[in-house]
């Protein structure tokens, strides 16, 4: 029978504790199941929680932040990286509980230990100071060293430095040397090797002096997010220095293995991107190291990658390569109207912009604009949920064109504003006329972006858009991802109230992407929540690895615990369908239903589909 353990890990001592009880309780007051000693800790900081895995009937632990009750922890719970409020552990998984104290969670049969049952050892950290302490026997349930150590002090909990870069929301530097720390005394006592990669973006200062602070920062978040959407499960990015990342890479076999990673997961961010305006083509060294061929020391290891750092060369692209909506350039998020951008654009750039702003009015009366219709599907009932609405742009010379070209350029000029009215109000238009038509009722969504959301006219340019269609309000959906929402939590909060109480629904996109979601669906009311694409592609990645269809499983459950309609999008294939409704998400879209259609292919389609069902 396999044992599942929790490794503590202090300056002063480690603590291996088997979990045998159902529930534990991990804090720093005496009366915790768990009680770790530091004073950045909260009273109750943590919950494990046995649970059985259903779908590989096996039984695991589930970390929670805070208590049952609700209360989270002041500093937060980290896991292999990530501040997580829910997180299923996984063999290996490193957890830091926001100050100096961390854990290892091990499963006996999986890497870890034997699985003979045996009383828990409180074992001394080797030091000058501590060797001759002797070992303390406690119990696997009620882990104390007999005082309350905490009994006279303020009962308040001291605030630790915080453990995320503020630029990036990436882990820093001072967390990543925590559960290096961890990963290399686990790796000498179990004979494991560990990778360690670092990234150098050469030229970011450049652009940091050239084009600004705002600039500067905004493609290192985007930089950060894009190595983070990368991992491979169990491995960790950090930011390391103003122009570095540093990753630990669990479960490597060699140094060219941890080469081949270094080289996928460093590749999104070696794509050129617009940065305020202009294009910019990042310069990236790397270099790895592996313990504990390259040194058995965090200082040796760093010093190996310093002394072979290499470039990292972008591959080239023939010029008529096709650009597809996946692979447009990115824009960076500084916005024309912000206090930054005003002085970011130069004269040249705002001539440009212009020159953009003219020809995309044109382009709206000549009517080379359109929209294309995704369906979104019940599943269940074999019936149309919703179409959502995707612009593209016919242009005379260079044929269709995806909103990813030209749509980060509208959104910095003008031009947006009759953008979104025409959005809008041919949506609604549309959707009156297949309800008339069909005689079957949905919903058609269109896609908000973040300076659409904000700007002052947007509750104007939807009453007005409902009301020119003759449509009733409850049949809009508006999208937004979860990042627009938390620029200004306050101000949406303000904007999607007074939108919901005339009637218009709102559906949170990308969900599963942000930490900050709960706090979104529990305070904003949203009746739709899309998991992200991403998180739909990964059911099919590694059959062997449950991580995948558990986090699925989590947040559709997540999302029905709020009464909320779960649309998992990106779905490409039947059996992604099959493990989706095996998991009631029967709410579907992606390109095993249909790619988006023009409004002739559009029609053709939901007269067959009604009529066929």
């Amino acid at each position: 029978m396999k044992q599942h353990i929790l490794v503590l890990e202090d300056a002063n001592q480690r603590r291996t504790i088997i979990l045998d009880e159902q529930q534990y309780s991990i804090g720093r007051h005496s009366g915790t199941s768990i009680q770790i000693h530091s004073r950045q800790a909260s009273r109750h900081h943590a919950t494990l929680m046995r649970k059985t895995n259903s779908k590989t009937n096996e039984e695991c632990f589930w970390i929670i932040d805070g208590d049952l009750e609700g209360n989270k922890s002041q500093n937060g719970v980290f896991v292999n990286g990530e501040k997580r409020l829910i997180h299923e552990l996984k063999n290996g998984d490193l957890i830091n509980f926001g100050c100096s104290i961390n854990a290892s969670y091990h499963v006996t049969g999986e890497g870890f230990g034997d699985s003979a049952s045996q009383p828990v050892e409180i074992l001394p950290q080797t030091s000058p100071h501590n060797e001759g302490i002797s070992a303390q026997i406690a119990s696997s349930y009620n882990v104390r060293e007999g005082v309350d150590w905490l009994a006279s002090s303020n009962d308040e909990t001291f605030h630790e430095q915080s453990y995320l870069d503020t630029a990036t929301d990436l882990p820093n530097q001072t967390l990543f040397l925590e559960y290096l720390n961890i990963a290399l005394s686990n790796a000498r006592r179990h004979h494991m090797q560990v990778g360690i990669l670092l990234c150098q973006i050469n030229n970011w200062s450049d652009l940091k002096r050239k084009r600004g602070d705002a600039v500067a920062n905004a493609f290192l978040q985007e930089a950060g997010q894009k190595l983070k959407g990368n991992l491979r499960n169990g491995d960790i990015v950090s930011r390391w220095d103003k122009d570095e990342f540093i990753f630990l890479v669990s479960q490597v076999q060699d140094t060219n293995s941890l080469l081949g990673i270094a080289q996928r997961l460093m590749k999104p961010v070696l794509a050129p991107v617009m940065a305020g305006g202009r294009p910019f083509q990042p310069e990236i060294t790397y270099g790895v190291a592996l313990y504990p061929a390259d040194g058995e020391q965090v200082d040796d290891l760093i010093g190996h990658i310093r002394e072979n750092l290499q470039p990292l060369l972008p591959q080239t692209t023939h010029p008529e390569q096709e650009i597809s909506d996946d692979h447009s350039p990115t824009m960076v998020d500084v916005r024309v109207g912000s206090p930054q951008a005003e002085s970011i654009l130069s004269e040249s750039d705002q001539k440009r912009l212009a020159i953009v702003e003219k020809r995309l009015l044109r382009a709206l009366e000549q009517h080379e604009l359109e929209l294309y219709y995704q369906p979104q599907i019940n599943w269940r009932k074999k019936n149309i949920e919703a179409m959502e609405a995707f612009i593209r742009w016919q242009h005379p010379q260079k044929g269709l064109l995806p909103p990813g070209q030209f749509l980060p350029w509208s959104d910095q000029t003008e031009f947006m504003v009759p953008l979104t009215r025409w959005i809008l109000e041919t949506a609604c238009q549309q959707n009156v006329l297949w309800q008339k038509q069909l005689q079957t009722p949905f919903l058609v969504s269109v896609n908000i972006s973040e300076r659409q959301f904000y700007h002052p006219l947007l509750k104007n340019m939807v009453m007005e858009a409902i009301a020119m269609a003759k449509m009733e309000s409850h049949y809009l959906e508006l999208e937004i991802q979860e990042s627009t929402v938390m620029k200004d939590f306050g101000l949406a909060q303000q904007i999607i109230t007074n939108l919901h109480n005339y009637g218009v629904c709102f559906s949170l996109d990308d969900f599963g992407t942000d930490y900050m979601s709960l706090r979104c669906l529990q305070d904003l009311p949203f009746h739709k929540l899309k998991i992200d694409k991403s998180l739909t592609a990964r059911l099919l990645e590694d059959p062997e690895n449950t991580q995948n269809l558990t986090m699925m499983e989590t947040l559709i459950s997540l999302g029905k615990t709020f009464n909320l309609k779960v649309v998992a999008e990106g779905v490409e294939q039947e059996e992604q369908v099959n493990i989706l409704d095996g998991l009631n998400c029967f709410f579907m879209q992606g390109y095993c239903f249909s790619e988006p259609l023009n409004i002739l292919a559009a029609n053709s389609f939901l007269h067959k589909y009604i009529v066929g069902n």
